[in-house]
């Protein structure tokens, strides 16, 4: 039996600020916080709601919010 992960952000995230592409959209290249670029063969995190929508974040963003090392 599998469990999902629990993943939190940290203190002071508004989940409100997110901004999530639809699951029929093309894969944005902006980060969902911050709305920075996307390196090319960066590697975000990227979350999934269960109806597909999906958020990516930056570097700096998976650092400041998510404790990202």
């Amino acid at each position: 039996m599998s469990q999902r992960p629990t993943l939190q952000p940290k203190e002071g995230f508004n989940w409100s600020k997110v901004t999530w592409g639809r699951p029929d959209s093309v894969v944005t290249v902006l980060c969902s916080y911050c709305s920075a670029s996307l390196p090319e063969g960066s590697v975000p995190l990227i979350l999934w709601k269960d109806d597909g929508h999906a958020a990516r974040f930056c570097e700096a963003c998976m650092v400041k919010w998510w404790g990202s090392t």
